[in-house]
């Protein structure tokens, strides 16, 4: 690349003393100093090649191969951040309009035959953001752009029969590189999962997706996964809960849960796969205040290099809305079982939960204390036949009147986080 701008500066020097040859340009209303080519001729986002001919041929000079060959190498070098649009116009007579289409058609063809990938269709290093990978680079393959045009010169203004600063457009083909991505690569240039933001909902619980939350790439036509598909299956009624009751898995902590969710998803990522994945979706579940108070969290499952292992997220009361609520943030990778618990130490399970004769009993749980098996259970059945909770756990559970139901029926735009509550 160096030697290649080293001898455009030096073809330059030379068209400029001779503004009748054949030359590469950069277009400016004011020549650029000797000085300043090295960076000028750096990546320039628009620079032209004008080549003359012989009155009377359309084959472009063997004394142009040289510039022909730099332009080449400027415009799609693989290691340029530029992605170049390509324009041919031929300036002339229009009597002579075959000879112009002919000299147009035989600057193309040098280009589409010049260099190991056939044009119009050519081969780059982009650089691009994912919110899998972050900022990298790919090798993207797209169609040039490319506008021929023929103009007769007698009909053009003044103002269009030059190219600044002053070099006639005459009897020459003018071949203008510009830098355009979004034309390079498609008016899309990236796509999101979802396509926009999006608020998927089962009876109770709500799962929030800002676009491109499940996945976006930008600065790239690569074309988009496949719609996903995500559904919320909902085990949040106590009685179902404590019937069948079961600790959050944990090799060390003892984590109670009184409601959980099971997220089922076509897309799902792998714990491995990205480097840069933000836990931009948001889960909420509606509660109670005696709930909150509790010191309930939203637990979800996350990846070490121990495996994976349920923690609390950040938990967010929600303000407004009919229905109290609260909310925590995940990834793709814990599309998953997502609880709704509380983490207590060994000195408070008697607090929470009754002692337990045996494993078999309904609700019945193992706990390990101190290195010794013990069971406990969450409820007892008193002599009306009803649930009977000790008072902290009782104030977990979202129980409800009938009549109290009433949940909350806005959508995305009811999505705010300005407010909210971090709780601690």
């Amino acid at each position: 690349m160096k030697k290649s701008l080293i001898f455009i500066a030096a073809v330059l020097a030379c068209a400029m003393s001779v503004a009748q040859t054949s030359g590469l340009h950069i277009p400016s209303e004011k020549p650029i100093r000797p000085k300043d080519l090295p960076k000028a001729w750096t990546n320039p986002e628009v620079f032209c090649l004008q080549l003359f001919f012989d009155e009377g041929d359309s084959a472009y000079r063997e004394a142009d191969l040289d510039l022909l060959d730099s332009a080449y190498m400027t415009a799609f070098d693989r290691e340029s951040p530029r992605l170049y649009t390509m324009s041919i116009e031929a300036y002339g007579d229009a009597h002579n309009y075959e000879l112009m289409r002919a000299r147009v058609e035989s600057v193309y063809r040098y280009f589409t035959m010049r260099g190991h990938e056939v044009m119009p269709v050519r081969y780059a290093f982009n650089p691009i953001h994912c919110s899998c990978h972050g900022d990298t680079v790919e090798l993207v393959r797209f169609e040039v752009p490319t506008d021929k045009q023929i103009y007769d010169c007698a009909e053009l203004p003044d103002s269009r029969k030059n190219l600044p600063p002053g070099i006639r457009l005459e009897n020459s083909v003018l071949v203008t590189f510009r830098d355009n991505p979004i034309e390079c690569l498609g008016g899309n240039s990236g796509c999101f999962l979802p396509a926009q933001d999006s608020n998927i909902r089962a009876y109770y619980t709500q799962v929030i997706l800002k676009k491109g939350s499940i996945y976006s790439v930008r600065n790239t036509k690569d074309e988009c996964p496949p719609p996903v598909e995500l559904s919320i299956e909902e085990h949040l009624d106590y009685q179902q809960m404590v019937d069948r009751y079961f600790l959050v898995p944990h090799r060390r902590q003892i984590i109670l849960p009184v409601g959980y969710i099971v997220l089922h998803s076509s897309f799902n990522r792998q714990p491995d796969e990205c480097q840069f994945l933000s836990d931009s979706i948001f889960v909420r579940f509606p509660v109670t205040e005696e709930q909150v108070e509790s010191g309930l969290r939203v637990f979800g499952k996350k990846y070490s290099a121990k495996g994976p292992e349920y923690k609390s997220l950040p938990t967010k009361k929600i303000k407004g809305g009919p229905v109290l609520m609260i909310q925590g943030a995940i990834n793709p990778t814990m599309f998953d079982t997502i609880f709704l618990a509380k983490r207590i130490k060994e000195d408070e399970i008697s607090k929470y939960l009754y002692t337990a004769d045996s494993p078999t009993e309904q609700g019945a749980v193992t706990i390990f204390v101190k290195g010794e098996e013990r069971y406990y259970k969450p409820f007892r059945i008193n002599n009306k036949g009803e649930y009977d909770f000790k008072k902290p756990f009782r104030a977990m559970l979202r129980i409800v009147e009938a009549e109290e139901e009433e949940l909350n029926e806005g959508g995305i735009n009811s999505f705010q986080n300005d407010g909210d509550e971090e709780l601690e």
